[in-house]
């Protein structure tokens, strides 16, 4: 019984983001998108945004998951990370007015 509780928990920090991380409405349905389409363009489409060029447009991707969130200049910013093939990748998703306002590569630390 204490093994079910355990796994319960475990996953609803993954459906809340991961890490402890609480995300928007938006961004959980933004990494939901991912999960269904494989999609970074498709995701950000959904979200009204579009570019010209975009981070990790030419991978399929998995398994996106919250590291961190800020407040800068009234625009929420996720670092989200997401897989793909072997190797995994950190993105910046930036939310203002419940739209995608900029996604860029997470500066490596």
């Amino acid at each position: 019984m204490t093994g079910i509780i355990a796994i319960g928990f475990v996953l609803s920090f993954v459906a809340c983001g991961g890490a402890g991380v609480e995300v928007s409405e938006e961004m959980q349905g933004f990494m939901d998108k991912i999960e269904a389409t494989n999609s970074i363009i498709d995701a950000a489409e959904a979200y009204a945004y579009e570019a010209d060029e975009m981070p990790l447009d030419l991978y399929t991707l998995e398994e996106p998951t919250v590291k961190a969130m800020t407040e800068e200049d009234g625009k929420t910013v996720y670092t989200m990370n997401v897989k793909h093939g072997m190797i995994d990748s950190d993105v910046m998703i930036c939310w203002k007015d419940g739209a995608v306002v900029n996604i860029k590569e997470a500066p490596v630390e």
